[in-house]
């Protein structure tokens, strides 16, 4: 297996197992894992009609010769045939000819689709897509599964907001009138002081004449 280009930041794959299922596989395309060849050993004919994304046509009758010219020995390969006896035959013949990581895929090309593995060809081309081709039917049912759950969730959001403006409204509302009821005892305080004033001030002014008319008598 060829060493990860991200300097172990990701984890290697691990050995791949004499049998795989088409999950595994699926799981390593979804990974993103490039390190690994899908061969399909049916006829030409068959293949052209349909096979699983990104395989590569090697019948089985002229496979060692092809795939002993073409692929690294050491080199991922996953392989499947029209019935689990041919791709168990293909997958012997590559480990006799020196292929030392070989993985005959479970079911093959029916059972990649039956987990909505993506595939192409004529006959599939003109086939609905299975449920989680590429991946992008399942995300926008998940988004579409999730849309109630998000506008619950908004709707309850814009409740909270709404009630946080209504406190602070009310607080504001309060401290408004708490100011305006303290400044009004406070302009109170200060009229009935200046009255006060002005009425000592008068009465000031009204001994001080008394006294001045007494003094010129």
């Amino acid at each position: 297996m060829s060493s990860n280009n991200l300097g172990g930041i990701i984890p290697q794959q691990p050995p791949i197992e004499a049998q795989s299922d088409a999950h595994v596989l699926k799981s390593r395309l979804e990974w993103g894992e490039p390190a690994f060849t899908i061969l399909d050993v049916r006829d030409r004919e068959t293949y052209n009609d349909g096979h699983i994304m990104g395989a590569l046509p090697y019948p089985v009758d002229d496979l060692v010769d092809r795939a002993s010219s073409t692929i690294d020995k050491s080199r991922d390969i996953y392989v499947y045939g029209a019935n689990e006896e041919q791709t168990a035959q293909a997958a012997q013949s590559l480990r006799s000819a020196g292929f030392v990581h070989v993985s005959e895929l479970k079911g093959g090309l029916g059972g990649w689709k039956a987990i909505g593995g993506p595939t192409e060809g004529i006959i599939e081309s003109r086939t609905p897509a299975g449920a989680d081709d590429y991946n992008v039917v399942d995300r926008v049912k998940d988004h579409l599964e999730n849309q109630p759950k998000s506008g619950t969730s908004i709707k309850k959001d814009i409740g909270e907001v709404k009630n946080s403006v209504s406190e602070a409204a009310s607080e504001a509302k309060n401290r408004v009138g708490e100011a305006a009821s303290e400044a009004k005892d406070r302009v109170g305080e200060a009229a009935s002081q200046v009255k006060e004033n002005l009425e000592k001030a008068g009465d000031n002014l009204k001994e001080g004449i008394k006294d001045s008319n007494q003094n010129q008598q």
